[in-house]
C-alpha cells in the first residue's frame, strides 16, 4: 500500500489553493457568506487573501492513502482549534458555528477543485484551445469532473478511551489513535465506492476498526476493539456500539453486545499475517460475508 504525504504549515496553505473558501475567516453574517460564496462556488479568492485564522502545526499533514477502491486523502489537523475553523468553513459557509467535542473526524464529498479547474484550464489553452467557457461545461458534465472527497481528522484518543485502559503509553496511544482513525475513515470510503448499497452499520463499524487497528498497530486486538464498542461477554458496557443500533436492537442491548463481542473473537481468530499485511483487502472479505447482518 502505498501513501504520499505534504506536512506542516503548507498543508492549509495547499488546501486553500485547491478549495480558496479556506481564506474566509469564520465569521457571521451575509457579507462572509456573499465572500465563501464566491469562493467556493466560482473559484475567487478575496484581494486580501489570507490564512492568519488558522494556527497549524509541524504535526499537521494531507495523506493520499492508496487502496484498493483508489487513493483517498485525508487531512491531520494537530490543533483542535483549526479542525474546528475547518469544519466551519467547509461545512458551514465560514460561519463560526459550534463544532462538539464529540466529533474527531468527517468526511467531505463532492468539493469543487478550483487547482484541478485551472490545471484543466492551462492544458486546453496549450493544446490551442479558444473557447474555454464551452470546453469547460463539457467537462463538468462528467461524473465526478473538478470534485473532490476529503476525509478530516483531528488529535485525540481513539473512542475517547484513555490510555490507561490500553496496552499503550500516553504519546503513543495518541500516535495510534491517529492512525486507526484515518484509517477507518477510509475503510467507510473503500466500502462506499465498492459496495455503495450494502450498509450494515454495526457490522460497518466493526469491520471498519479492524482495518484501523491492523493498519495502526500491524495486529488485531479483539479486547481493544471491545472496549472501543463498550461490549463484553456479559452485555453493554457504555461505549460506541448504542450510537449504531435501532430502537428495536437498543431494546435489547445487552444480548446485542454479547453477540458483538463473540464476533470480535472471532474475528482475532481469522486473522493472520496475511491479512494484516493486506488490511484493505481483509476489510472487503469482511464486508463480502458479513458475521453479523446489523
Amino acid at each position: 500500500m502505498g501513501e504520499s504525504s505534504i506536512t506542516g504549515e503548507r498543508v492549509i496553505a495547499c488546501l486553500a489553493e485547491r478549495f480558496p473558501q479556506l481564506y474566509i475567516a469564520p465569521a457571521e453574517g451575509e457579507d462572509t457568506l456573499q465572500l465563501h460564496r464566491l469562493a467556493a462556488g466560482r473559484g475567487g479568492a478575496p484581494a486580501d487573501a489570507n490564512l492568519s485564522h488558522f494556527v497549524t502545526s509541524e504535526r499537521d499533514e494531507l495523506r493520499v492513502v492508496d487502496t484498493p477502491a483508489g487513493p483517498v486523502e485525508v487531512v491531520f489537523l494537530a490543533q483542535r482549534q483549526d479542525f474546528e475553523t475547518f469544519l466551519q468553513i467547509i461545512g458551514h459557509k465560514s460561519q463560526p458555528v459550534p463544532i462538539a467535542r464529540t466529533v474527531g473526524a468527517i468526511t467531505y464529498r463532492g468539493l469543487a477543485d478550483w487547482a484541478a479547474v485551472a490545471r484543466a484550464h492551462e492544458e486546453y489553452v496549450a493544446q490551442g484551445g479558444d473557447d474555454w467557457p464551452a470546453e469547460f461545461t463539457r467537462l463538468a458534465k462528467q461524473p465526478g469532473a473538478f470534485r473532490a472527497e476529503l476525509i478530516v481528522i483531528s488529535e485525540g484518543p481513539y473512542s475517547n478511551i484513555a490510555a490507561f485502559q490500553t496496552p499503550y503509553g500516553e504519546e503513543e496511544w495518541l500516535g495510534i489513535s491517529r492512525e486507526i482513525r484515518l484509517h477507518h475513515e477510509c475503510a467507510h470510503v473503500v466500502c462506499r465506492r465498492t459496495m455503495p448499497d450494502d450498509i450494515l452499520p454495526v457490522w460497518d463499524e466493526i469491520t471498519a476498526d479492524v482495518t484501523g487497528l491492523l493498519c495502526a498497530t500491524g495486529r488485531y486486538d479483539a479486547d481493544l476493539a471491545a472496549r472501543f464498542l463498550g461490549v463484553t461477554s456479559d452485555g453493554f458496557d457504555g461505549g460506541r456500539l448504542s450510537e449504531y443500533l435501532n430502537e428495536e436492537q437498543l431494546s435489547r442491548i445487552n444480548e446485542v453486545s454479547a453477540e458483538v463481542f463473540a464476533t470480535l473473537t472471532k474475528i482475532a481468530q481469522m486473522v493472520g499475517a496475511q491479512e494484516a499485511d493486506a488490511p484493505f483487502e481483509f476489510l472487503l472479505h469482511l464486508k463480502r460475508h458479513p458475521l453479523l447482518t446489523y
